[in-house]
């Protein structure tokens, strides 16, 4: 009987130490991450961007003019930066600049995380720039160029927001955004002018318009939902469909007397 007891017990003690080991569906929850960075959007390999989508954000009607900024408040920034205006609208040789351009529809798929972070600068009492995109998961170094105090205050929805003092000239930060989020309006509290948009996304299908409204997305061939965003005048979609190799041109045009409502 003594033996069938202890044989019994043996047993029960073997099983449970199986199971400790690696049996449990949640054995690997305590491992560190893999090193290289993590991935967006889930499912396949990120397929290749072999094609160019290009075009145009021109702007029809006479742009409202960027107001003079009262920075007397603040003695520092009124002696760095005299002459600044708002920057709600930047029209150059008829194209909007500063918008957000994106794909909806990004495949499904494992986008590495870039590595390389994306800078904010707080210059001048300006931040610089002031409509950028970024991946989930990417870094986002703010740094603070002023000899003067400034704050950092991510006014975010669908991430955690953030609010970040940094009163030491060079002094630097860096955050990082986990969700999609477009857009996500940055502040400062101490400057109340400072302002700038983030777009966030889960894929590298995004950019900026630049001078003369110009951009440009890399893509793999589809068909795709293009998305064109402005602080101002609010968002337009147009599709497109891009063969592999293959170039489109795909324009939108955003009217003076069509604000985005509140």
């Amino acid at each position: 009987m003594h033996n069938r007891v202890l044989f019994a017990c043996s047993s029960i003690l073997v099983l449970a130490l199986a199971a400790s080991c690696g049996g449990g569906g949640n054995s690997t929850t305590n491992l560190p991450p893999a090193e290289g960075g993590g991935a967006a959007g889930g499912g396949a390999a990120a397929p290749a961007a072999t094609a160019t989508v290009t075009g145009k954000i021109a702007f029809e009607g006479t742009a409202p003019a960027n107001e003079k900024i009262q920075m007397s408040a603040d003695p520092y920034c009124q002696m760095q930066n005299p002459n600044a205006v708002t920057e709600l609208v930047k029209v150059s040789d008829g194209g909007l600049e500063n918008v957000i351009v994106f794909v909806k529809n990004a495949p499904a798929a494992a986008y590495p995380t870039p590595a390389d972070p994306v800078m904010i600068d707080q210059k001048s009492c300006h931040y610089t720039p002031h409509v950028f995109t970024m991946q989930t998961n990417q870094p986002l170094k703010v740094k603070n160029s002023d000899a003067t105090l400034h704050n950092i205050h991510a006014w975010a929805e669908k991430n955690t927001p953030f609010n970040i003092g940094q009163p030491v000239q060079n002094m630097e930060t860096t955050k990082t955004f986990t969700t999609e989020e477009v857009p996500l309006p940055i502040r400062c509290d101490v400057h109340k002018w400072m302002g700038a948009f983030v777009g966030v996304f889960t894929h590298p299908y995004h950019t900026v318009s630049k001078g003369g409204g110009a951009y440009e997305l890399k893509l793999p061939a589809g068909n795709y939902e293009i998305v064109a965003w402005h602080e101002m005048y609010g968002q337009q979609t147009q599709m497109v469909t891009v063969a592999e190799n293959g170039k489109a041109d795909l324009n939108f045009t955003f009217k003076a007397d069509a604000k985005a409502s509140d």
